[in-house]
């Protein structure tokens, strides 16, 4: 439920539809289009229209793109699965002839685990991205016009123009800078700030904040947090509790990547992620082959993108993995991500062979003690556990150690490893699952 906006706030929202009006209301169409679609996902005229988007795209990307020319069959099944290693390796072949011409944006990843990767998106994708956010931000309890406190890697992204500016409202923070000095200067301008404020950043700052107020035994925040959205990594349950502990908020956590934008997003107190069907067609497709895995069971998120016209991407291997199911959601039957587990090679196997979820590094937070922590396979039989603990002992590190044998394996060769922090990448995240094992 929305409170009441104060005057600043309600002047921001305003000048944000003036500029979008002033430009053909080309936001505002698309945010009552994904209104409407999410909202009425089981009206055979959704349905249709669902079906339109796909097949116009299809169609489109075999017309006007060198790559899908000879995708002579338009059903989606018979369109190639592409990475990122071949989008880039084809790059001037997934460029739409129609678009080559037209304004675009470039839109890159940080390479933070591999080389950069851009794309290139037309006009009306860049306001469906805009429109996807608006839409699924109020979902979480964000309401335009608010302050967002925005926790990010901001030297990769320092270029936002005016939209996106009175959209947000932003307070940036550089998570390469959130110190214990950075951290206590945010809160005091939290505290003396009465506006509304919604936070959105990396789930591990998150966790530097709520830890840094747990060891300093804090009282509740009194600062008007209306939502707080963690992104790009996985949320640890301690910290949803903790934001709800210090700042009266439930946390939801939210899937997107550059190259598309607003896939998935858990609803408030769900732990599922509600997908973003109205701008994307999504399967979940088996790791050593492109058939769909069964209904619940774990396999690679390859996503189709109904907006991009300026550079199609069809079946796109995002190299997450996730699980899809039906969940009932305002009486609406609905496809839902049931886990998204982030990328392959973030994802270790045991001493058999067999993949595990990344959600094993949950385990970890049993031991209170432990503040930081990274799990790392090298060889089949080889795991290194980086942890950064209070104190100079981890006094609980047989039973540490045997606790996490039952996942590895009895074969399980397990180091640990004491660390001052767990490094961040050049992205700003945090990897806490490391694979260095090909098998």
């Amino acid at each position: 439920m929305f409170v009441k906006m104060n005057l600043k706030e309600k002047a921001g929202t305003c000048l944000f539809w003036l500029l979008d009006f002033s430009k053909g209301s080309i936001v505002r169409k698309q945010y009552k289009d994904i209104v409407n679609i999410i909202r009425n996902i089981d009206d055979p005229k959704v349905i249709e229209r669902q079906k339109e988007y796909l097949d116009a795209i299809l169609n489109h990307a075999i017309t006007s793109t060198p790559f899908y020319k000879d995708c002579t069959d338009s059903k989606i099944e018979n369109f190639p699965v592409v990475s990122k290693d071949i989008i880039r390796s084809s790059f001037d072949s997934f460029q739409s002839s129609k678009y080559i011409n037209k304004k675009r944006v470039a839109v890159s990843t940080s390479g933070s685990t591999g080389a950069s990767f851009t794309v290139y998106q037309n006009k009306t994708k860049r306001a469906r991205n805009t429109a996807d956010v608006l839409y699924f931000s109020e979902l979480a309890g964000f309401r335009l016009g608010y302050k967002l406190i925005y926790l990010r890697f901001w030297s990769m992204f320092n270029k936002r123009n005016k939209l996106q500016g009175i959209l947000q409202n932003i307070v940036s923070i550089d998570v390469f800078d959130l110190t214990i000095e950075v951290i206590q200067r945010l809160l005091i301008r939290m505290r003396k700030d009465p506006s509304n404020k919604g936070m959105l950043g990396y789930a591990s700052s998150f966790d530097k904040i709520c830890d840094y107020l747990e060891s300093n035994k804090s009282d509740v925040i009194p600062c008007n947090v209306k939502s707080a959205i963690a992104m790009s990594e996985p949320l640890n349950p301690v910290t949803k509790e903790r934001m709800k502990k210090y700042f009266g908020v439930n946390v939801v956590s939210r899937y997107s990547n550059s190259e598309n934008g607003m896939i998935a997003q858990q609803p408030l107190g769900k732990e599922y992620f509600e997908i973003n069907s109205a701008s994307y067609f999504i399967e979940i497709l088996e790791v050593t082959n492109n058939n769909p895995v069964a209904p619940g069971q774990l396999g690679r998120i390859v996503i189709t993108d109904l907006f991009n016209y300026s550079m199609p991407l069809i079946r796109y291997d995002t190299g997450d993995m996730g699980c899809m199911t039906i969940e009932t959601i305002q009486g609406k039957q609905k496809k839902v991500l049931s886990k998204v587990e982030g990328r392959k090679v973030d994802m270790i196997r045991n001493t058999s062979g067999e993949l595990l979820s990344a959600s094993i590094i949950l385990v970890i937070n049993k031991y209170k003690e432990i503040k930081q922590r990274q799990i790392i396979q090298k060889d089949q039989n080889e795991y290194v556990i980086k942890i950064k603990v209070d104190g100079n002992d981890f006094a609980r590190k047989d039973e540490f150690v045997t606790e996490f044998r039952e996942y590895l394996g009895n074969e399980a060769n397990i180091k640990l490893e004491y660390v001052e922090d767990i490094p961040l990448l050049t992205s700003g995240k945090q990897r806490a699952v490391v694979c260095e094992y090909i098998p």
